[in-house]
């Protein structure tokens, strides 16, 4: 899944309840659910964006310079 130019892995398992939950590879702390595949794509997406804009901005307010890399 690419997210504001960067690619996630994530997993996704069948909820016994119904459903399915997917954890992100990545940033284990973004997990999310949904009763079909593409609304737990749609979630995951959701989840990864507020979590990346939250981790962007904290940074930002952090002393120092806030600077990126790319692995390919």
């Amino acid at each position: 899944m690419n997210v504001r130019g960067r690619t996630y892995t994530y997993v996704v398992r069948k909820a016994e309840e119904g459903g399915y939950t997917a954890r992100c590879i990545e940033l284990p702390q973004v997990h999310t659910e949904g009763e079909t595949m593409a609304e737990v794509k749609r979630n995951m997406r959701d989840a990864l964006t507020l979590a990346v804009d939250y981790i962007k901005e904290k940074a930002r307010k952090e002393k120092g310079d806030v600077l990126e890399i790319t692995i390919r």
